[in-house]
């Protein structure tokens, strides 16, 4: 990578389009199928680097240069210590743009996404999510456009789709799916009345 990338002071680092363009372009830090049940002390934990056939760069912090962070297939029940490790572990904790918890043990949204508010992509399917107005908690991630869900138990709740759109708007892909327009004209208008009702 390019020196001049690599010695972008922190606090300057928003303001260069080109560190900007590396964090998009980095690879993404991957913790899955590593065991992991709390993220206490995931800067701990080594990256995974066959998947993604290397691990990111390192900046002028010593912290990782990407925008993505792979922690699908542990034991996660919630998302406490998200927020330090992101800051511990990225050059720049605001520009993360892609979160992968699939296929853990969550049954519920924590508030830990809110303050990536560049959060663009969101894999959360294969959970324990049970209670669809869980998803209403997103709808504060305005650059929301891909989130997967399937394989919650909300995922069987009859038009699960339209509900999700409802409240999340914003998204374009739900459950690797394109969100079509006839999907968006035949949105609920509330969902007050909605139950656990399952097909």
């Amino acid at each position: 990578m390019n020196d001049s990338i690599r010695n972008v002071p922190k606090h300057a680092v928003h303001t260069d389009p080109k560190f900007v363009q590396a964090i998009k372009l980095g690879k993404p830090l991957d913790y899955s199928s590593k065991g992991l049940r709390t993220l206490n002390k995931l800067i701990n934990e080594t990256p995974l680097s066959v998947r993604v056939h290397g691990v990111p760069d390192r900046g002028i912090n010593k912290r990782f240069i990407c925008g993505a962070i792979w922690l699908n297939n542990n034991y996660l029940t919630n998302l406490q210590g998200l927020n330090k490790s992101i800051e511990e572990l990225l050059e720049l904790p605001a520009y993360l743009t892609w979160i992968d918890i699939s296929h853990n043990e969550f049954k519920n949204i924590g508030q830990e996404f809110f303050q990536f508010q560049f959060l663009s992509i969101l894999y959360m399917h294969g959970n324990q999510i049970n209670d669809i107005k869980e998803v209403l908690k997103l709808k504060s991630l305005l650059k929301l456009r891909t989130l997967t869900l399937h394989g919650n138990p909300i995922s069987r709740l009859t038009k699960y789709r339209s509900l999700v759109l409802f409240y999340l708007p914003q998204i374009k892909s739900l459950d690797f799916s394109l969100i079509t327009r006839h999907e968006r004209s035949v949105a609920p208008p509330i969902l007050c009345t909605v139950n656990n009702n399952y097909k």
